[in-house]
């Protein structure tokens, strides 16, 4: 990353459920990626107890769940690197458009307006 690349910052929940789920070892790998333009922090609880370990990336106020120490390079290349936020970890609750209860109401909604 150039210092003119946009700058993030990427929180990681260390609260009690999602270190039972390995956010410790989540942290751990994302600290291996920081730089100038990325700031790595532990956080307390993001209030997504049964989706941990949380990932809240900003700005974009992104956040992944269930993310895995396997999932971080992709988090980092995809979207801190690429600007691209990775779907298939996106929060379904917070991202809707992303879901598939989304998916489906967009297609109830194509649905009920044919003729």
């Amino acid at each position: 990353m150039s210092d003119s690349a946009q700058r993030y910052l990427v929180t990681i929940c260390q609260h009690r459920s999602c270190m039972r789920s390995g956010s410790d070892q989540v942290l751990a790998k994302f600290q291996e990626h920081q730089s100038i333009n990325v700031m790595i922090s532990g956080c307390e609880c993001q209030g997504q107890c049964g989706s941990g370990p949380t990932v809240r990336v900003m700005p974009g106020d992104t956040w992944y769940c269930r993310v895995q120490p396997e999932d971080v390079d992709t988090i980092v290349d995809e979207h801190l690197n690429g600007g691209k936020p990775v779907e298939r970890l996106l929060h379904p609750r917070i991202h809707q458009t992303h879901s598939a209860y989304a998916n489906l109401a967009a297609q109830y909604q194509a649905f009920t307006q044919e003729d």
